[in-house]
């Protein structure tokens, strides 16, 4: 779908006076040795949720009873409150959602009785210059204006007696973490596999957004005018969407990762992904989604090369490591896209189960004493956070999104309040294994040690 914006009114900084650079936390040596006593670290990467979206209501959170009136009440092009929530429309096709009542509250709304999590609710737009205006520089008032969906992108759930929720009581909760980068799916993953913007200096004309030094965006895109893909595309290397042509596929990517960080110091790492198998044969699945594999965006995981065969798997693979004490030191997991709480492809409380479900079989096996397991997402979705998020480069960090972290080593029934991005899980994996980073953002990331035992607790 294309968007023209020409709302003078809509100018956004990218530095904004209510934004500010994270606090950043020292950690001590008591939890520096705590950390080295984990072997086993396992992401779970699931989709488009904000924090507020799903655990704002979660008991002893920074969630809905703390948002203020300011960023609760959304406003129009000329930051005048509507007097009701816009229609709530049913994402890309253009028509209200006939279950939802047209005249809600100028306020976020529980979306369950009119949507059970038993359904799909549709997908609200996420790109990156559309965030932006969203945050509106800390006010957070502006995700109905800038949605495809009106006011569903002020809806919620409440996920606080499902399985996930039972296990965000039990281990730790993290209400102050933010996804990297502005926008989708693909940039989330990329930045969560090698903590930069993937860049396109000669990308087609007709993929490049146009942007005034105002900040006006005049036409939206998947790259930016200075050259670097801010939304959606396709792999260069296979597997990817067959009617893609190859000029339209984000060329190879050269940067380092987190997995050739990793290999330089002979540690085991692995990409699962579920159905990889089929969709490199050629048969994908039609719930794969190939924007999600980071690997395939890269150079050095080309087809053919050693490291593509030594580190990218299908899933099922983890679960016959998980049975037989096998696991790699790092393991990054994407589910089918109906598993992954995405809400056009998901029903929510499926991907849920699965997540609950697979975090069962990992306590189940003989790997979980030195297992540290990281629940989070690629970004929000869309949907409508209260907390202004905080600021370090032109990318990010963006919206607030849900991280739960389980293991024998993590805190119990405790929520953590230190402020961390999608790259610190990048920073722990690093110091855990005296990596060097991958860049600039992850180097400066609060490390996740604040939600971990140390010896003193």
């Amino acid at each position: 779908m294309k968007y023209l914006f020409f709302l003078l009114s809509c100018t956004v900084s990218l530095v904004a006076v209510e934004r500010k650079p994270p606090e950043r936390v020292a950690s001590t040596l008591k939890q520096r040795a705590a950390a080295k006593k984990i072997e086993h670290v396992i992401v779970i990467f699931q989709e488009n949720w904000s924090f507020d979206g799903l655990y704002g209501n979660f008991p002893h959170v920074n969630g809905l009873k703390e948002a203020s009136l300011e960023s609760k009440t959304q406003v129009d092009m000329y930051g005048v409150p509507y007097p009701k929530l816009p229609v709530c429309m049913m994402p890309k096709l253009g028509i209200p959602h006939a279950q939802i009542p047209r005249d809600l509250p100028n306020v976020p709304f529980d979306l369950a009785p009119y949507i059970p999590m038993t359904e799909k609710s549709g997908s609200i737009v996420h790109r990156f210059y559309q965030e932006l205006f969203q945050i509106a520089e800390g006010r957070m008032n502006r995700f109905a204006l800038w949605s495809n969906a009106g006011g569903l992108a002020m809806s919620y759930y409440d996920v606080s007696a499902t399985a996930m929720g039972a296990l965000a009581k039990e281990y730790v909760i993290c209400d102050n973490w933010f996804h990297s980068c502005y926008g989708g799916s693909m940039c989330g993953v990329l930045w969560l596999f090698a903590s930069e913007m993937p860049v396109w200096k000669d990308a087609p004309s007709e993929l490049i957004a146009r942007v005034y030094s105002t900040g006006v965006l005049v036409k939206d895109g998947v790259v930016s005018p200075d050259g670097f893909a801010v939304n959606d595309v396709q792999p260069f290397y296979p597997p990817y969407k067959k009617e893609i042509p190859d000029a339209y596929r984000l060329p190879p990517q050269r940067t380092i990762t987190i997995g050739d960080r990793l290999s330089e110091k002979g540690i085991s790492w692995g990409w699962y992904a579920e159905g990889w198998d089929d969709a490199i044969a050629g048969n994908p699945d039609p719930s794969f989604s190939f924007h999600h594999q980071a690997p395939s965006y890269y150079e050095q995981f080309a087809p053919g090369t050693a490291l593509r065969k030594e580190h990218l798997f299908d899933l099922h693979q983890f679960y016959a490591a998980l049975k037989t004490g096998s696991l790699p030191a790092v393991s990054f997991i994407r589910s089918f896209n109906k598993y992954s709480e995405h809400p056009k492809e998901s029903k929510l409380i499926e991907g849920l189960d699965w997540c609950a479900n697979l975090i069962k079989e990992i306590q189940n096996s003989s790997s979980w004493d030195s297992c540290l397991i990281i629940v989070t997402y690629d970004e929000n979705g869309g949907r409508w956070d209260h907390v202004t998020p905080p600021i370090v480069d032109n990318f990010g960090p963006a919206t607030r999104v849900p991280a739960i972290i389980i293991s024998p080593f993590a805190k119990r029934g405790y929520v953590d309040h230190t402020s961390y991005e999608t790259v610190s899980i990048l920073k722990f994996i690093e110091e855990r294994w005296d990596l060097k980073p991958c860049s600039t953002r992850d180097a400066a990331a609060n490390n996740i040690l604040n939600a971990l035992q140390s010896e003193t607790d």
